[in-house]
């Protein structure tokens, strides 16, 4: 017979988490139709010689609600290997929503996920109102695949209007609640997230979120229709003061009571807590053991805080990653010269005697710095060693090739100073440079426990979120290139598992996630010994001409959707064949 597509001599890794083996993958009708040899003609074949023939990745934790509206391919995930994500986490969405009332929701993406809200207001328009309404919307013109949660902030903001942000909910509103997760979760909606979990009343990234007002009861009250069901996943978003306790509370809580899976955020390791991941795990394994499924997502990616020179000590905060403070404040010199508009601030690092004082504070002073975030609910520390201060991104090219290098690196390299190699390439770059504090998942040791517990779940990118840092998009060919090839925490079969089949059964997805005749045809296929990492771009091409980061990856020679073509060496052939994903009560 002829198939559509035939992808010759490649070494399947089916996500099954089973050993890998050579085979050829023949597609027709969008679905694999066989795993084999075979001697058939196909209208396209691919010789997969020398490469992991692979499921697509899905990317279960993101914030790509919005630019998902006006992008098809989603920029940098598919870049990395992502056939599929989905949105509506941490409570946050943009369904079910009143006529009227849509640029509200585009608002808090704004002050919740530095998501610029020109850009938001010129790309989505609302051209739904009920959550059956919005998973058909988010159908149209679709590079790769999305799903998406029911959103607690959404429907509570859609059943209250502007009490949602001001006090409880009654019991008829709360079953007014109920009916919306009802009604997203028979269309297809894939779960149910929560989040912000802040004191009722305050305000979080200066604006009071609606699941921050609402009672425990209330979450368990409106997520028991995944019990009910029978189908869907919880996910329950982190931040909260305090660190993990509370979200896994809630996410065991709501296992325990409804006998679905819950996802909360989040597992990792801390320079500056260094045993308390291992507490973290016991704890999650201990809830397994008991018989509630609740886990706890990690990032496979190295994480810190972010900042530039340019942007002062002002600016959205991230609890798990981003300080836009810069790790200095609360130094002398530093905040005098932070102060200073920027042409001077240009000046004064360029001034011999400034370097000077501002080496003594940011070098040669032992001990660790301790700084406050705005938000107020945790204090951060910069432990002056610039070995962890990498270049994250540098915004002319001629200084990409600093890009993943750390401060201390260069200045061997360059014979310099620390100081003046920091200063300097920042002023090469006008200030543009941003660096990343490392403090998080950076231990092989730790990251072997905690990427390769059963009871962990790898994603949580947040991608979309503070889309001019585009921070943990390449959470799947850093896992590959660097947790897998260079350091050997894990093998690739179990990476690719935990990529693809554990996540698409977690989600309910049956239909994808191995490379399996009868499954959809989403497949990556790259090279094992080059897969990783490509610099950090900045580009302009978001709606109005907004920044964002694009970051490309190597070692991906395709990403197939649905049996076609999307991406080949990274350039987007043109092909549109996404589709929405939905849960197992949808009737298409």
């Amino acid at each position: 017979m002829a198939f559509d597509l035939l992808i010759k001599n490649g070494t399947v890794v089916d996500g099954s988490g089973g050993p890998r083996f050579q085979a050829d993958v023949a597609v027709s009708g969008g679905k694999i139709v066989g795993v084999g040899r075979f001697n058939d003609t196909a209208t396209r074949v691919i010789d997969a010689g020398g490469r992991v023939v692979a499921p697509g990745f899905i990317d279960h934790h993101t914030h790509f609600d919005s630019q998902c509206m006006w992008d098809p391919i989603v920029n940098s995930t598919s870049l990395n290997g992502n056939t599929s994500i989905i949105v509506g986490q941490c409570g946050a969405v943009i369904a079910p929503v009143r006529p009227g009332d849509g640029e509200w929701y585009l608002d808090m993406f704004d002050k919740m996920e530095g998501i610029p809200l020109g850009a938001q207001k010129a790309g989505v328009d609302f051209a739904w109102e009920s959550i059956p309404e919005y998973l058909d919307a988010i159908g149209r013109r679709r590079g790769i695949n999305v799903g998406a949660f029911v959103g607690h902030s959404g429907v509570r903001r859609y059943v209250m209007g502007e009490a949602a942000q001001e006090r409880e909910a009654t019991p008829e509103e709360i079953q007014a609640m109920q009916a919306e997760v009802r009604k997203g979760i028979l269309a297809g909606a894939l779960g149910f997230s929560v989040g912000n979990f802040a004191d009722q009343g305050e305000e979080i990234f200066g604006v009071r979120v609606p699941s921050s007002v609402a009672s425990d009861e209330e979450r368990y009250a409106v997520g028991s229709v995944l019990g009910e069901l029978g189908t869907g996943v919880f996910q329950v978003s982190g931040g909260a003061a305090g660190g993990y306790t509370t979200p896994a509370r809630i996410a065991q809580e709501l296992s325990r009571r409804t006998g679905r899976p819950a996802i909360y955020n989040l597992l990792a390791q801390e320079l500056s807590k260094p045993d308390e991941w291992k507490e973290h795990l016991q704890m999650v394994e201990d809830a397994f053991q008991s018989g509630t499924r609740a886990y706890a997502s990690c990032l496979s990616a190295t994480a810190g805080p972010i900042f530039d020179l340019r942007a002062g000590l002002g600016g959205l905060e991230d609890e798990d990653m981003i300080s836009p403070t810069t790790v200095f404040q609360g130094m002398n010199t530093w905040d005098s010269v932070m102060a200073m508009p920027v042409q001077e601030r240009i000046a004064a690092f360029a001034d011999t005697e400034v370097r000077r004082a501002l080496s003594v504070e940011g070098v040669e002073t032992e001990g660790e710095h301790r700084y406050r975030m705005n938000r107020g609910t945790r204090t951060m520390s910069f432990n002056r060693r610039w070995d962890l201060v990498q270049v994250y991104m540098a915004h002319e090219e001629r200084n990409r090739q600093y890009s993943g290098m750390s401060i201390e690196q260069i200045a061997q390299q360059q014979g310099k100073g620390i100081m003046d190699a920091f200063l300097d390439l920042v002023l090469d770059d006008d200030l543009r440079t941003s660096f990343q504090v490392i403090d998080r998942n950076s231990d092989p040791d730790a990251q072997r426990e905690i990427l390769g517990s059963p009871y962990t779940v790898i994603g949580t990118t947040d991608g979309g979120a503070r889309p001019d840092k585009g921070d943990r998009t390449t959470y799947s060919t850093y896992l590959l290139g660097h947790w897998v090839r260079e350091e050997g925490v894990m093998s690739l079969e179990d990476a690719v598992y935990r990529m693809t089949g554990k996540t698409a059964l977690m989600h309910d997805l049956h239909d994808r996630g191995f490379i399996q005749a009868g499954k959809a045809a989403d497949i990556t296929i790259f090279d094992p010994d080059t897969i990783g990492m490509k610099p950090r771009e900045p580009m302009y091409e978001f709606p109005g001409g907004e920044m964002h980061v694009k970051q490309p990856a190597n070692g991906i020679d395709y990403v197939i959707v649905n049996g076609e073509v999307l991406l080949e060496n990274g350039e987007h052939t043109g092909a549109l064949p996404g589709q929405v994903l939905r849960g197992p009560y949808h009737q298409g």
